[in-house]
């Protein structure tokens, strides 16, 4: 089972509580490690800021003291200084002629070039171990004996070419001694024509780096260094990996490509910065671990953790009792729902004060229920009154086909029937006979109370057959319905009767010479089917009689109608009322000594039409 099957499985209260639970710990998580980043990043910046200044303070303490060692030995270099006790003042020049190769120098002039370079060593710079001089022509002349023990070649300084500017080279070790040393080349000019002529090499010992750097810390183990250009270690705290490749020692896995980074090694972060002398060409490299840097995101860590445990305690206790308050309404409402949903329709859920959604919905459940107890009731009595209406339709189209055998229908078509037969043949009255038979066996089915327009068409045309034939000189009908309106469905014996009644009451009073139309128009969603005639029209009182009959039927289907009525046109109007609605049924419109238009309105758009 997933974790969103197992949420789903939950109640409501309980979703509550994991969902606060959740959500406070997203929340401290994200505080937490949001405030681990940036913390982070404050503390490398603080670091940085501080270990360039640093280093670059240090670069520059180094570069000043290599720059006045340097100018202390110009005056020296160019023989403008006197050593009374040594040399008289015409020999203050011993080191120029050296280095100029002057032949007649003795081995007693060369002492005193020692004496004069020892002189300048125990006078000045006590960290000097040694200085040697080198001319043009790669002699070297060592100030404390002769080079011979010495292999020249190995010295990091005698196989460069001279050079015009000052020059450091980074820690080595001579052959016979065991102290590093750094050694510091300066030029030395002709003072004749300023040519180069040599060079002064300064043999020195690490104690003014070990002094400027080796007492500067950073955190409890972060440290300075310095590399040289060329990859090896200048100065280092550990002496063992001093004049050493980087690539060789401890600090292989340094990435020293750009000056400030944050670099891992063996699972711990460190901080590393470092500037470059422009003298030297040196780097100065501090180095700390990170976590030295940031003991106070330690305790921001700690703290956040502190605050996440007692955050969820609190939650633990707290939620489920405002939980319980939140989700009491809901379980009550669910509880009224289920026995609604048995058909207890008077049940009611409990309304607090307020007007939060559960009780605003506890407030629309209860006028629900109100509402369906009323809706029911409501069907109940429509159900109850649809059966009485279908009751009374029944009954009207029984009475409509008892009434439909008319005695004045039968005596006149008998009589006609009779005069055919005597006066013209058979061919006549079988056509007669086979109309009659049709009408009535239309009216005798009792199982179909709607038809289509078309049927009830087809059977006014039988009927006015026999008509035609009765009144043949003179009687004259038209049906003008299109067959686009032949598919409305209408009540059976909805025309013919009021045809038979403009037959009755328009034809006969003038012996045949009349017309009876019929025509159909849409109006709306509804057809209107007319039936006219061209009789004297119907006298006023009666008219109004008629209409007043009509109204009440509209009014009052189930009532309005006497079981004396036969199926004119109060018959028609009731049972369409009943099918239809009160929107429909039979109008009259009647004119003196013109004609009377009797108008059928039926349903043509109907829903259960509509694909």
């Amino acid at each position: 089972m997933n974790m969103k099957q197992l949420f789903q499985r939950l109640s409501l209260r309980q979703k509550i509580v994991a969902s606060f639970i959740s959500i406070a710990l997203v929340a401290v998580l994200s505080m937490n490690y949001i405030s681990h980043f940036y913390y982070s990043r404050a503390t490398q910046q603080d670091f940085y800021n501080i270990a360039e200044t640093t280093t670059v303070g240090l670069n520059h303490q180094f570069e000043i003291y290599i720059q006045q060692i340097a100018r202390s030995t110009y005056a020296m270099n160019a023989g403008v200084l006197s050593y009374s006790s040594i040399l008289q003042r015409q020999n203050a020049s011993l080191i120029q002629d050296w280095l100029r190769g002057d032949s007649t120098m003795s081995s007693e002039h060369r002492y005193m070039i020692r004496e004069i370079l020892n002189k300048y060593i125990a006078f000045n710079y006590p960290e000097i171990e040694d200085i040697y001089l080198m001319s043009q022509d790669r002699r070297v002349l060592q100030a404390s004996g002769s080079t011979a023990d010495i292999q020249l070649a190995r010295l990091p300084w005698y196989g460069r070419p001279l050079n015009t500017k000052l020059e450091i080279f980074p820690t080595f070790y001579e052959d016979s001694r065991a102290i590093p040393l750094v050694a510091v080349a300066i030029p030395i000019f002709d003072v004749k024509d300023t040519t180069l002529s040599g060079r002064l090499v300064l043999h020195m010992r690490l104690t003014e780096i070990k002094n400027m750097i080796g007492n500067m810390r950073i955190g409890d183990t972060g440290y300075i260094f310095m590399v040289s250009s060329d990859r090896r270690i200048v100065y280092h705290p550990g002496e063992d990996m001093l004049a050493s490749p980087i690539e060789e020692t401890e600090l292989s896995w340094l990435a020293l490509d750009k000056p400030h980074s944050l670099q891992t090694w063996r699972g711990k972060q460190y901080l590393v910065s470092y500037s470059i002398s422009e003298l030297t060409g040196w780097k100065t490299i501090a180095l700390v671990p990170l976590k030295e840097m940031a003991t106070g995101l330690q305790i921001a860590q700690i703290s956040a953790i502190v605050v996440m445990g007692l955050l969820i305690l609190l939650i633990m206790i707290a939620v489920p009792i405002a939980a319980n308050r939140i989700t009491r309404p809901m379980i009550q409402l669910k509880q009224a729902m289920e026995k609604l949903q048995t058909g207890d329709l008077t049940v009611r859920a409990p309304v607090t004060p307020g007007s939060d959604e559960i009780q605003l919905l506890s407030v629309s459940f209860n006028r629900m229920a109100g509402r369906l107890n009323e809706l029911v009731n409501t069907v109940y009595k429509m159900e109850l009154k649809e059966a009485q209406t279908q009751l009374l339709q029944k009954e009207a189209t029984i009475h409509a086909l008892q009434n439909q055998i008319n005695p004045h229908l039968l005596y006149n078509t008998l009589d006609i029937i009779k005069s055919i037969a005597y006066l013209e043949g058979a061919p006549k009255i079988e056509k007669m006979a086979e109309n009659l038979a049709s009408l009535y066996r239309f009216t005798a089915k009792l199982d179909q109370s709607e038809i289509s327009l078309a049927e009830e068409l087809d059977q006014l045309q039988r009927y006015l057959e026999i008509i035609h034939i009765r009144f043949a000189r003179h009687f004259q009908s038209k049906v003008y319905v299109d067959d686009k309106y032949k598919h409305a469905r209408i009540i059976k014996l909805s025309i013919q009767p009021i045809v038979e009644n403009a037959v009755k009451y328009a034809v006969e009073p003038r012996n045949g010479k009349a017309a009876v139309m019929v025509s159909a128009y849409p109006e709306g969603n509804d057809l209107i089917i007319e039936i006219a005639d061209n009789g004297s029209g119907i006298d006023d009182m009666v008219l109004q009689n008629l209409k007043d009959r009509l109204t009440m039927i509209t009014e009052q289907p189930n009532h309005a109608v006497k079981a004396s009525d036969s199926l004119g046109l109060t018959n028609v109007h009731n049972r369409l009322v009943l099918y239809y609605g009160k929107e429909y049924g039979v109008y009259i419109h009647s004119f003196p000594n013109q004609g009377t238009v009797i108008s059928v309105r039926i349903p043509f758009i109907r829903k259960d039409n509509i694909s």
